[in-house]
């Protein structure tokens, strides 16, 4: 037997090859998730407008002002930052919120919520299907055939011959009620090719209507999960916002840290070239008998530890500035070195303390933080869950209203016979005997919201517990900032005196190691309080819920914004 079958998918699939391409699918989805995502984007304040996931955007660092020094406090490398891109904080920021990959991933989840929330708003919409198929089939070895023709002597029996087709029409509506409404129009043709031709047609058109009674009924039920798609997006576009701020602050952060590491080789240079001074003069007195070896094998000790911590400092320089590049988007090979007018811009802002209280502040966040907002509206995502697995709990009764016109006696090919159309009514009763499943969900469900209640009461403490540490390090950073002064200026005297003495050969060793290690330290806790100071101020901004950054990362900070 030899059977040929060829399916046709008669309109949709001729449609799709004919005028619809992947880049067109591509386009629909992007026009629709950021449609989406714009209608959400009144309620979030301080949204971005750029969450374009497939712009290209090529790094440009030619706008950027050229290094052409040379620092000896770099040591072996010395030379490695000539020719790089001096990148202020601004230009960072701005780099790091156009390139960088976690800002990316960040801005296709948002997408991508968008995008599964668009399937769920089409559940609600008029769905339409439509398909068709033909067969062809013969048998020239149907054995039937040949007993035949071996019982009657005939040899010219017709072999079996027959075509078939069939064709599909269809609409599907689902209502937000529960209910669902259906029409489908089939037709099925066949011709027997056996000598004489005949034909076969049958067809219906059927239109539905079923709607739940009891469990499933009501929009609030059967639209739980189209809601619950529309909050997540919500939560999503939140979420992200919130990002935002933590990149830029993370971005600052990290920028201002590299900074206080090239401050540090700077100073641990400086104290190693005083350090190898006195030591030359020490060795002076010591080869006039004036010193003894002890003394300056001390020296030399201090001088071997100070070589030391300055190739240390400048390593973790290094590595923290090629982190910071990945931070921001750049390639680990692009060159680049932060510029140090910065160090000058917070130095002269000095250890100004936002204008506000700690009750303030505190009272402050928990109007305006979006993820608490988020946490309380979780709250009520799960208090809704309780309603929908009580409800499963009910019996199922489904009203269901079917009307079937047949095919026509004429045979005519497509024609209904509306005279003899065939209205059925009916009710589906599903008594709940097994339940267990729905049982233990429900019960799950009021966990579910005691426990989301916990967590917006601790989210609540937590907020304000992270405003309160940002103050205390404000604080404690300014108390470092006033004593690091004083001591810089204390051992700088220090330093002086014992300088003197040695000149005048009365000197103690350990004194010069002493105070000259303690004035390198002093210098360095002065620009990490200074530095420490900054970032706690942002961090508080941000916590306090008074920090908004644009598309371009630049921030602006403190009451006046709210106004």
């Amino acid at each position: 037997m030899l059977i040929f079958r060829k399916s046709l998918i008669i309109i949709p699939f001729v449609y799709t090859l004919t005028a619809c391409t992947a880049g067109s699918y591509k386009r629909s989805a992007d026009e629709e998730s950021y449609q989406a995502i714009a209608e959400k984007a009144d309620l979030v304040p301080g949204v971005s407008n750029q969450v374009v996931i497939d712009e290209e955007k090529l790094v440009d660092l030619s706008r950027l002002i050229i290094n052409s020094d040379s620092f000896d406090f770099l040591d072996n490398e010395a030379d490695s930052e000539i020719d790089a891109s001096i990148v202020s904080l601004n230009d960072a920021l701005d780099l790091a919120f156009q390139h960088s990959k976690d800002y990316q991933t960040q801005k296709e989840r948002l997408y991508l919520e968008a995008l599964a929330l668009t399937f769920d708003r089409y559940r609600y919409v008029p769905v339409f299907s439509a398909a068709g198929a033909g067969d062809y089939q013969w048998d020239t070895q149907d054995k039937f055939v040949q007993d035949m023709q071996a019982l009657t002597g005939i040899e010219n029996i017709n072999t079996s011959e027959s075509t078939f087709s069939n064709t599909s029409l269809g609409a599907r509506y689902l209502l937000k009620s529960g209910g669902a409404v259906a029409l489908n129009l089939t037709n099925n043709f066949t011709r027997f090719l056996t000598g004489d031709t005949s034909e076969f047609s049958t067809g219906a058109l059927i239109g539905s209507f079923t709607q739940p009674l009891l469990r499933d009924f009501g929009s609030d039920i059967e639209t739980e999960a189209l809601l619950q798609a529309e909050r997540d997006l919500l939560y999503r576009l939140r979420d992200f916002t919130r990002f935002r701020k933590n990149f830029a602050v993370r971005v600052a952060s990290d920028y201002y840290s590299v900074l206080l590491n090239r401050e540090t080789a700077r100073n641990y240079y400086a104290g190693l070239l005083a350090t190898n001074l006195s030591l030359e003069r020490e060795q002076a007195f010591q080869a006039e008998g004036l010193t003894t070896l002890l003394q300056v094998g001390r020296l030399e000790q201090s001088s071997l530890q100070a070589d030391l911590r300055w190739t240390s400092s400048i390593t973790r320089y290094k590595r923290n500035l090629d982190n910071f590049k990945i931070l921001i988007g750049l390639n680990a090979d692009d060159n680049i070195m932060l510029d140090d007018e910065e160090m000058a811009l917070i130095t002269e802002t000095g250890m100004d303390s936002p204008d506000i209280s700690l009750e303030q502040a505190a009272e402050m966040a928990i109007q305006t933080r979006l993820d608490l907002y988020t946490w309380l509206d979780r709250v009520q995502d799960s208090a809704r869950r309780i309603e929908v697995a009580a409800n499963a709990l009910s019996p199922a009764l489904d009203l269901s209203l079917i009307a079937s016109v047949p095919n026509s006696t004429t045979r005519n090919l497509g024609e209904l016979d509306f005279e003899n159309t065939v209205y059925t009514a009916g009710l589906d009763l599903d008594l709940p005997l097994d339940t267990k499943l729905e049982r233990n969900n429900y019960r799950r469900s009021l966990i579910d919201y005691d426990a989301a209640t916990r967590d917006y009461l601790l989210a609540l403490d937590e907020i304000k517990l992270d405003v309160l540490d940002t103050w205390r390090r404000m604080n404690e950073a300014r108390k470092s900032y006033d004593i690091s002064v004083t001591s810089v200026e204390i051992n700088e005297r220090r330093v002086e005196e014992a300088e003197l003495r040695a000149e005048l050969g009365l000197g103690d060793i350990q004194d010069t190691v002493d105070s000259q290690n303690d004035l390198t330290a002093a210098r360095t806790d002065l620009v990490s309080s200074l530095i420490e100071h900054n970032i706690a101020k942002l961090e508080f901004w941000r916590d306090v819920g008074l920090l908004y950054v644009d598309d371009n990362g630049q921030w602006e900070e403190g009451i006046d914004e709210l106004q």
